[in-house]
């Protein structure tokens, strides 16, 4: 079995081929892999390649979510709050970061 931080660039930084496991009566069994693609491009120079795709706080969220929802009674763990913590920081500082971009009017393309 892969390691689960095996993730490999495919595609210019924003596609990113990840292992997919299942469970079965064996165990977990890295089976195949998952394309993860993330949304890019610039809003006002349509010479940068644009893609369809997840942003990073959709993404971030989702996982929030399900370890939230697994993180219930007898599952439930200090480490995986802590995780949850940590993810709940990330997508505070996501969401500043893009308040500040939008305000300086530069949310969607690629100016600093």
């Amino acid at each position: 079995m892969r390691d689960p931080k095996d993730v490999v660039t495919i595609h210019e930084k924003a596609t990113y081929e990840l292992p997919l496991y299942e469970v079965s009566n064996d165990g977990i069994a890295d089976i195949d892999t998952f394309t993860l693609r993330f949304c890019k491009g610039s809003k006002d120079d349509p010479s940068i390649p644009r893609q369809r795709g997840l942003f990073t706080e959709s993404l971030l969220e989702a996982c929030r979510k399900y370890l939230a929802d697994n993180n219930q009674g007898v599952m439930a763990t200090r480490e995986t709050s802590l995780a949850i913590t940590k993810i709940e920081e990330a997508l505070l500082w996501l969401g500043k970061r893009a308040e500040d971009r939008k305000r300086r009017g530069v949310q969607g393309t690629y100016k600093p």
